[in-house]
């Protein structure tokens, strides 16, 4: 039947069989009922006989939009984070949807995809970011690959655009004072926000995502599991750290630990009257509602605006570069460091020498307790 226009209704229908299930011997049938327009009932055929009868054949014109859905589906079973889930549908509306709209993806060769990254790049988009985007198509046409739509997929053998290093800024342990200098009284809690970040180079989302269960205050310890993360629409989603190895418990301070105790006392009078439950309240919290990445970044911006030019502009991620170089200069191991920061690259070596690093933990804040 396929699509059809639904009685008394101004919508339409897909109504789609593919024979009977050879071990149950039940007809295979599907419908989808209340789609808006024939276009989508259209589009949304396709991509039912693609994923539930495994048809794929090119004379059917299976289109991209169909691939991106299934990889969609394939990124959700594999539990993929969703905001990467996001931002990978970002980039398909914005630069794949419209360009490959009438393309004919079983005829597609390597020349067309080298023509779609001139394209990219035509845009002005860094190197990194088309790389990005390559990688992108390429899962698209896997998907094609594995249903038979394309023998071999065109991306194979196309190389990587080269990505030069940028360079790491950072602030000295003087030019971090004079930023904090900078706050007013009532910007307490931002203040120790990036008092926090410059002393322990943490990542945004890891602490935004802290509550209070994750500071030992007797053992001066922050356990780092979670991060925050933005979605679509304002709202907010905790999610697993970014790497395996940034699942990790670091030292702080003698002297940020005292700070931190005596903004949580300041928090809990702060917010009575609007949350009972303290222990899970989000660190920083100063309103009934969590703090972002973008209030964060606004105050960043408004606080930058009332120091001299002489002091460099850094960008919040640079923070961690801070700590890292300020660590660098106290002569620590550059294991450690990476441990500290959670770095991926350094799990094998933890799994290895991990009991060391307590006791070295413990001597990294002992240092910092005296610098600021």
């Amino acid at each position: 039947m396929g699509v059809k226009k639904e009685k008394q209704k101004n919508t339409w229908k897909v109504d789609i069989s593919d024979g009977k299930d050879p071990i149950t011997g039940k007809r295979r049938r599907i419908i989808k009922r209340g789609i808006k327009t024939r276009k989508e009932a259209i589009e949304l055929e396709a991509i039912l006989r693609g994923k539930n009868f495994n048809d794929y054949s090119p004379n059917r014109q299976i289109t991209m939009n169909e691939l991106q859905v299934m990889l969609q589906e394939e990124d959700r079973l594999r539990n993929t984070k969703q905001s990467y889930m996001n931002t990978q549908a970002d980039n398909y509306n914005k630069h794949f949807k419209e360009y490959f709209k009438k393309a004919q993806l079983h005829k597609l060769t390597y020349k067309d995809v080298e023509t779609f990254r001139n394209n990219l790049l035509e845009k002005n988009l860094s190197n990194n970011t088309v790389n990005k985007l390559i990688i992108h198509l390429k899962k698209l046409l896997d998907i094609a690959v594995k249903h038979g739509v394309l023998s071999e997929n065109p991306c194979t053998h196309i190389k990587k655009l080269k990505v030069e290093q940028k360079k790491m800024d950072y602030w000295t342990i003087e030019e971090f004072k004079e930023f904090l200098s900078y706050f007013e009284p009532n910007e307490r809690a931002y203040q120790l926000y990036f008092k926090l970040s410059f002393l322990t180079g943490m990542r945004q989302g890891e602490q935004l995502a802290l509550t209070w269960n994750d500071i030992d205050f007797s053992r001066g310890t922050i356990s780092i599991n979670k991060t925050q993360v933005s979605l679509k629409g304002g709202n907010i989603a905790i999610n697993e750290p970014k790497t395996k190895a940034s699942n990790r418990e670091i030292t702080i301070n003698g002297s940020l630990l005292t700070e931190l105790n005596e903004w949580k006392k300041e928090q809990a009078t702060l917010l009575a009257e609007f949350i009972t439950d303290t222990r899970n309240l989000q660190v920083f919290q100063f309103l009934p509602q969590r703090l972002d990445k973008n209030i964060l970044r606004r105050k960043y911006l408004s606080v930058l605006d009332r120091t001299p030019d002489t002091l460099k502009r850094i960008r919040m991620h640079d923070f961690r570069h801070s700590h890292a170089s300020l660590l660098i200069n106290q002569g620590e191991d550059p294991y450690l460091i990476k441990e500290r920061l959670g770095h991926a690259s350094i799990t094998t070596t933890l799994d290895t020498y991990g009991h060391l690093y307590p006791n070295k933990q413990k001597s990294i804040s002992d240092k910092l307790d005296s610098l600021l």
